[in-house]
């Protein structure tokens, strides 16, 4: 007569659940992980309008390089950006990358404003964005219905009578020609993605 025992069939089915339990385990925590890890690489999505903003040039310093204005004369130029939807973003948190025949610049809100500008005085806190109808500097929110400036800080004639504007940021400068057709794109710093990008013609 044969006896059958199922002694060993309890520790089995034991450590078999236990082997799903951790799998499982592993699954959910992962899954968790990847969709912080992807939150954290995700940049602000936008639908942003520009238009540049020309307020006028002089130089009476034409035979070089170099603008030099009369005395007294200021201009607020640059491009202007309106936020038509999407997610609000910080200007703390933005670079713009302008590209015009395949010469490209990137301007950061970490670049300052250098001490001689053609900008009237008080019209930024030092920095290259900056809100529009903003009565506190300390505001740097862009949401849905707001405006801000990227201003250039000089502009100049060139010796063929062609208009520029200026950028002299720390890292080196960056100009662009007034009628010239860009492409542009505001990126947010901490993915390095774009919040929105097209074309604008500088004139």
């Amino acid at each position: 007569m044969r006896q059958h025992g199922d002694e060993a069939v309890s520790p089995v089915v034991g450590v078999m659940l236990m082997l799903v339990v951790t799998i499982i385990i592993a699954a959910v925590v992962s899954a968790f992980a990847g969709g912080l890890a992807g939150d954290q690489n995700k940049a602000p999505q936008a639908v942003l309008e520009a238009k540049f903003v020309f307020r006028g040039i002089e130089d009476d310093n034409t035979s070089k390089w170099g603008p030099g204005y009369p005395g007294g004369w200021t201009a607020a130029n640059g491009i202007e950006f309106e936020h038509k939807g999407g997610d609000a973003f910080s200007l703390n948190d933005i670079e713009v990358k302008l590209e015009t025949k395949g010469v490209s610049m990137i301007v950061s809100a970490a670049d300052r404003l250098p001490a001689a500008t053609c900008l009237p005085a008080g019209i930024t806190d030092g920095g290259y964005f900056v809100k529009v109808g903003n009565a506190t500097p300390s505001d740097k929110i862009i949401a849905p219905g707001d405006k801000f400036m990227f201003y250039a800080d000089n502009c100049y004639i060139g010796d063929d009578g062609t208009n520029y504007l200026l950028w002299t940021f720390s890292t080196g400068y960056g100009y662009g020609p007034v009628g010239e057709l860009y492409k542009y794109a505001v990126l947010d710093r901490n993915s390095g993605k774009p919040i929105s990008s097209g074309k604008l013609l500088l004139k």
